[in-house]
């Protein structure tokens, strides 16, 4: 039982630090579903409480104020799953649990986050909008369109010997006679509110997340494998040593490549959003090197667990900074997560807008709230905005749900 109490300390601490790796989650929920373990966490979560009022990192009455609201949204009698930022199964004793549960929040500046399970907080939405699906269209060489959303299996085209086939909701390819023509390209495009899983024609398998733009061809041909993304894409490359894999990623389809990613075979996400002030390369497995379109730059190569980013200044990029990344928080999209960890309420409500479909505007200066959390992508606006809400955000709806107006704090 020590061995385990130990390892219960050493995973949560790896929690509040947003640090667990999927393997690590799943021990970790294990672990809290024990019986005898059920009053282990507290102590440690009151140590954290405790912390806090040394740092004074967040007024006593507003603690007090957030644990009354946690009491009362949830009586002490029941024991009903309580998700907040913790991922914890059953409160033993409520009221001490509530106040603890209420200090890595204020440790890191946010406040309560809601989960699937738990009661929303009513937001002002005349019209509920449902969150993004599955879905893209698909533009062909002659400049066609194909909405692939909901289509049904069987073959959407073919182009040059190749056939493009929907197998349940995703996209593929079937290479036909080769041809001597040249190579034909595609363009995969998700707009607001969608995101897309295809398999290229090399068998490399592509996630693309809402706003992208991925052009490649419909069979590889020559001694490397090319294609260009805007926006979010996830790459696991298929294995070729004889043709290396380039991924070009510009900030905004059609402009000129920020910088190219090489691979082998390996694993890594691309995060280069038009109005983000970087691009991310996240390597999850393998080795990729990362080369800024500028020669005067240098490249760089990483190993898993690091990102590189590229600031971008007027659409130029820059020097190559490399770090390591939180891959729970880049991969959290493609597992329909909205991870919020440490963000900014314009970086959240960037995701709430492509996700959404939802036009965000200021009316005075950003408020300077930061977020610590997750929340499910399948959750409605409505349950998005009510967390917002809880976290000190003043907002007005108007366009029928459509557009986010954030008011002076």
């Amino acid at each position: 039982m020590k061995d385990a109490n130990t390892r219960l300390a050493y995973l949560y601490n790896l929690w509040c630090k947003q640090q667990l790796t999927e393997e690590e989650r799943a021990e970790y929920s294990a672990l809290l579903e024990e019986e005898d373990l059920a009053g282990e966490l507290e102590p440690l979560m009151m140590q954290q409480w405790n912390a806090a009022v040394d740092e004074g990192q967040l007024e006593m009455s507003r603690r007090e104020a957030i644990a009354q609201r946690i009491l009362s949204d949830y009586p002490v009698q029941t024991e009903t799953v309580t998700r907040s930022i913790f991922p914890v199964p059953v409160f033993r004793r409520w009221r001490s649990a509530a106040a603890a549960a209420v200090v890595v929040m204020a440790a890191a500046g946010m406040y309560f986050m809601l989960h699937p399970g738990q009661r929303p907080v009513a937001a002002a939405v005349s019209t509920e909008i449902g969150p993004g699906h599955e879905g893209a269209i698909l533009t062909l060489a002659d400049g066609s369109q194909v909405v692939l959303d909901s289509l049904p299996d069987g073959v959407i085209a073919s182009q040059q010997g190749a056939t493009a086939v929907m197998t349940n909701g995703r996209l593929s390819y079937n290479a036909g006679q080769s041809s001597d023509t040249g190579m034909v390209y595609n363009t995969m495009s998700t707009p607001r509110g969608r995101q897309f899983r295809m398999v290229l024609p090399d068998g490399t398998k592509v996630w693309l997340n809402a706003v992208t733009s991925l052009k490649y061809p419909t069979a590889f041909k020559g001694k490397e494998r090319v294609v260009e993304v805007s926006g979010e894409a996830y790459f696991e490359v298929a294995k070729d040593e004889s043709k290396p894999f380039r991924v070009q990623f510009t900030s905004t389809a059609g402009n000129d490549p920020l910088g190219t990613v090489l691979a082998l075979g390996t694993s890594f996400n691309v995060s280069a959003y038009y109005d983000d002030p970087a691009a991310k390369i996240t390597l999850l497995d393998g080795k990729v090197m990362v080369s800024p379109a500028k020669t005067e730059h240098k490249d760089k190569i990483l190993v898993p667990g690091q990102q590189a980013a590229m600031a971008v200044n007027a659409g130029m990029p820059g020097n190559i900074s490399v770090h390591q990344a939180d891959t729970a928080k880049v991969n959290a999209w493609r597992y329909g997560i909205l991870n919020m960890h440490q963000m900014g309420l314009a970086e959240v409500m960037k995701q709430i807008s492509r996700w959404y479909n939802v036009d965000i505007v200021y009316e005075d200066s950003i408020p300077d709230i930061t977020f610590w959390g997750e929340i499910n992508r399948t959750e409605n606006l409505t349950t998005v905005l009510g967390f917002m809400a809880e976290s000190g955000v003043k907002f007005s709806i108007v366009n029928e749900g459509r557009k986010i107006i954030i008011q002076k704090k």
